[in-house]
């Protein structure tokens, strides 16, 4: 009989990164370099320069009333930008904070990226806690953080952001049912590498995608626990191909949140723009007969509390 070798993952734990590291950082950092494990370029990216922003709230900005959204141009205001590899548009996150989500509340982004949950956060008087596995990340959201702002609204109490690095799957530091409204974007698998180095703990360094939806299990489980009942956790996934088929990451992830006892409250289109590889694969496209992928899913899970009835939800919660 051969025994199966099993290597337990180690989880990382949380460990805050506050302003006086960031202002440390900086005296020796003037960027921050995103490598590519794959062949393509660094993306570097400059940090501590003084920020002159033009404007801190987008003009003409409207909720979504339907579930597709489409924004071919990605959001300028304050310090948003995009330089930063598959960070999802601020308007995204503005509709998921108003509508999700009131002034006071504390906000989790457990794969903050470069910070634009946060961002949208500081202007919207939300609390917030940031979590990335990557510590350039990390900077780079307290670069993108390191402006004075303060809301018309007089009575509003300023808020407090914090940032970790740390591993999604282990919020050690976060208290049961203490987050009000979960908003993140985690990679595909390893469709963008966030990491030349393999970081333990980086999910984009995972090519199975078995291996890939285990660790997303472990994402829900955690996302279960630390949001409060009747409140929203919100995920913006998307699909791959390999050998020219459809591989549904998507629903897949979806399957582990129900599984683990959220309820899908709505399931939005959010259209792909601006890939910088598109006229390349649409020309393979054609030649070798297989369709762009230009969309992704925004999931949106509610977790029900104990007083609920089950059975109401039945339809829109685990069905096998």
């Amino acid at each position: 009989m051969i025994e199966k070798k099993i290597e337990k993952k180690r989880l990382i734990e949380m460990q805050e990164i506050t302003d006086e590291d960031y202002k440390e950082f900086i005296k020796s950092h003037d960027e921050i370099v995103i490598e590519d494990r794959i062949g393509g370029k660094p993306v570097k990216i400059k940090i501590g320069d003084k920020k002159r922003i033009k404007k801190f709230q987008p003009e003409n900005f409207e909720l979504e009333g339907t579930n597709v959204w489409s924004y071919p141009k990605r959001g300028d205001w304050a310090t948003h930008r995009g330089n930063y590899r598959g960070n999802w548009p601020p308007q995204l996150v503005r509709n998921i904070l108003l509508r999700y989500s009131k002034k006071g509340d504390t906000v989790l982004d457990q794969m903050v990226g470069s910070g634009t949950t946060l961002i949208e956060c500081k202007l919207l008087g939300r609390n917030g806690i940031g979590v990335d596995i990557n510590r350039n990340c990390i900077m780079l959201t307290k670069d993108r953080l390191n402006f004075r702002y303060k809301t018309l609204d007089y009575d509003s109490e300023e808020v407090t952001i914090k940032t970790y690095v740390g591993d999604a799957r282990n919020l050690n530091v976060i208290g049961d049912e203490s987050i009000d409204l979960i908003a993140t974007h985690p990679p595909y698998a390893n469709i963008i590498p966030y990491s030349k180095e393999r970081l333990n703990g980086d999910l984009s360094n995972e090519y199975s995608i078995d291996g890939f939806i285990e660790d997303m299990t472990e994402v829900a489980r955690e996302s279960y626990r630390v949001l409060k009942p009747d409140h929203y956790c919100c995920i913006l996934i998307g699909d791959t191909r390999r050998e020219k088929h459809h591989v549904p990451i998507a629903f897949r992830v979806m399957q582990v949140f129900l599984d683990e006892g959220f309820i899908l409250k709505e399931d939005v289109i959010k259209h792909q723009w601006r890939c910088k590889s598109t006229p390349f694969w649409l020309k393979k496209s054609i030649e070798y007969n297989f369709l762009l992928l230009m969309y992704e899913h925004l999931f949106i899970f509610r977790k029900p509390s104990s007083e609920e009835e089950a059975e109401k939800y039945r339809d829109s919660s685990r069905w096998w």
